[in-house]
Order: structure tokens, then sequence, then C-alpha cells
């Protein structure tokens, strides 16, 4: 049974998550959160455009406000320029590409009023397979620590799972060869959540 500390407690933590069941979880979580398709083509483009500063400070945006964000939103605009958010985010997909995601994210979460949270929202759907989001419904109930170590604790646990799923043969091997890192994450949070 793993034992984490969190913030001086101990914690027991425990999530059974079936392979079989990934694929409801995401279906459950889409309906949830939708538009992550779009924010990915996003994403992609705003990279290949090489982060222009005004797209740059759009993206983040509509990535805050996917995830709930609404009132950070004016706090993030009104306090970094569309060109430190441009450098911040061409800066951060550089790390992750390179395969310092947490690092990515470190770099992105330098922007003024956004977190560890957002930053790694930013950086999911800049770097789909290779990020996850670790929000505090995760850490707080899987006892992962809100700082570069726990994130690339998460990260490398999803990417365990993700591994796992694929040699499980409980999914078709077309479906499972489709799934990414931030699928693992997003299904981890709908089991969570309960939906």
């Amino acid at each position: 049974m793993p034992i984490r500390e969190l913030e001086g407690r101990l914690c027991i933590v425990r999530l059974e998550l079936s392979p079989a069941e990934i694929p409801d979880l995401l279906v459950r979580h889409a309906k949830k959160y939708p538009c992550a398709q779009e924010l990915e083509l996003a994403g992609t483009a705003l990279a290949q455009a090489k982060f222009r500063p005004k797209a740059s400070a759009d993206f983040v945006q509509r990535v805050c406000k996917w995830g709930g964000g609404d009132r950070q939103m004016g706090r993030i605009r009104d306090n970094n320029s569309p060109n430190e958010v441009s450098l911040a985010l061409s800066e951060g997909i550089a790390l992750a590409r390179s395969g310092d995601v947490a690092g990515g994210i470190e770099r992105v979460q330098r922007l003024r009023n956004l977190g560890q949270s957002f930053a790694s929202k930013q950086m999911r759907f800049l770097e789909p397979t290779r990020a996850v989001i670790l929000d505090s419904v995760i850490r707080n109930r899987l006892g992962y620590r809100q700082t570069a170590t726990g994130y690339a604790e998460f990260l490398s646990d999803c990417q365990t799972i993700l591994t796992e799923v694929r040699r499980s043969g409980q999914l078709p091997e077309t479906q499972a060869a489709r799934l990414r890192v931030c699928d693992i994450e997003a299904a981890i949070f709908a089991k969570l959540k309960g939906y």
C-alpha cells in the first residue's frame, strides 16, 4: 500500500483503474471538458507559427477558460505581456521536447499568476503525447507534491500505466496504441471525480 507524505501528513493512497474502463472514462471526461481536441490543434498551430505573441496570449486564455480558471484569466493577461507569454511557451515547449517536461512547466509557471496546475494545462495542450495535467484533484487525492519533482513523479506514473495498458491485452491493439500519456491522466481524473 503506497504511503505518501503530503504537507506534513501521511496519506495512504489507492486507486484501482482497469485498462478496459479507460475508454469510457475518456468519453465521460470529454463530455465534462469539451473542446480538448480543438485546443490541441490550436497548440500545434501556435508552435508551428513560432509562438506569435498575441496568439500565445490568446491560447493561454483559452486553456485557462477550458480548465475553469476564469478568475485567473484577467490577472494573467494584466500581469504578463504577450511577448512574455510567447517567450515562456516557446522556452517551455523546447524544454519539454528535450525530455524535461517538468522543467518546461516550471518555465511556463514563471508567468505571473499562473500556478503549476494551469501551467501544466498549457503544456498538456502544446505537447499531449509528452505532458499531463497535475491539478489539485490529483495532487490531493493521490499525494503528489506541487513541485517539479511531484510533477515528474506523476508523469512517470502515467507513462508506466500507459505502457501497462498497452501490454494488458484488455483493449483492442489499435485502441491501446492510440492512447497518449495525457489520456491516462484524463482517465485518472475522471475516475477520481466519479464521473
